[in-house]
């Protein structure tokens, strides 16, 4: 939960996930129960995901903490800068946001859909009271879904205009020989939310997402987020 002051008596607040309610199996499915502490919140407007991919050379079927600096030492690195601000509610909204800026985090994406408005409380499938689950199945092309609603397939961000991502015409979250490109990882016009790993043998690819809630504050349009929850580290299926 995160409290901004505003007012004696008024203080906006939105509830984080905890993280008790994301089950993750082996490298390629997690469960996230969403819970009901955000509906009818004022303040709430939807959730949103925040990833990096790593390129490494270790094929491990269970990521964990334990591992991480075996997948890429700048996996680890990078959650021991967000871990300080997991479920400490005493951690601004503006230090949520800047924390993932300055690691290069990006927001998740959905194909031909809003993830907004996926992720919110106006959603025709409310997202309330029901488990997200992003699959990454070698058979699939990595997609979410809501309780028994329909799969939306992942994207990375595209860019944004700040860079342009390749394989330009596939932002899917498979692992392609675009994504493991020396001069596509190496300039960061390219592949900037990808991480590589120095001198190692690339042939894997994984994802760590966080999820927040965020939220408006307003009277100071201010932008709220909820500190964060890990989900996980999610193994890219293999194309070649």
């Amino acid at each position: 939960m995160i409290l901004v002051s505003c007012g004696i008596e008024d203080y906006p607040y939105i509830y984080s996930i905890p993280t008790g309610n994301v089950q993750n199996e082996l490298n390629n499915r997690v469960s996230v129960y969403i819970p009901n502490d955000n509906s009818g919140n004022l303040y709430f407007t939807n959730y949103t995901m925040f990833y990096r991919i790593y390129i490494s050379d270790n094929d491990f079927p269970s990521p964990a903490v334990s591992n991480f600096s075996e997948i890429n030492t700048s996996l680890y690195n990078d959650y021991l800068r967000v871990l300080p601000y997991i479920g400490n509610d005493s951690m601004g909204s503006s230090s949520i946001a800047s924390i993932f800026a300055s690691l290069n985090y990006y927001s998740l994406s959905l194909e031909g859909q809003d993830i907004d408005y996926i992720l919110s409380n106006e959603s025709s499938n409310s997202i309330f009271g029901k488990y997200m689950v992003i699959d990454f199945s070698t058979d699939n092309i990595p997609y979410l879904t809501i309780g028994n609603g329909p799969k939306y397939n992942l994207l990375r961000y595209n860019g944004g205009g700040h860079y342009a991502p390749k394989p330009d015409n596939n932002l899917y979250f498979l692992n392609t020989s675009a994504l493991l490109d020396d001069t596509n990882i190496s300039d960061p016009s390219i592949n900037n939310d990808i991480t590589d790993k120095p001198g190692s043998d690339r042939k894997y690819t994984y994802v760590s997402i966080f999820i927040v809630a965020t939220g408006l504050d307003p009277q100071t349009f201010i932008q709220l987020y909820s500190s964060p929850t890990h989900i996980g580290v999610l193994k890219l299926p293999d194309t070649f």
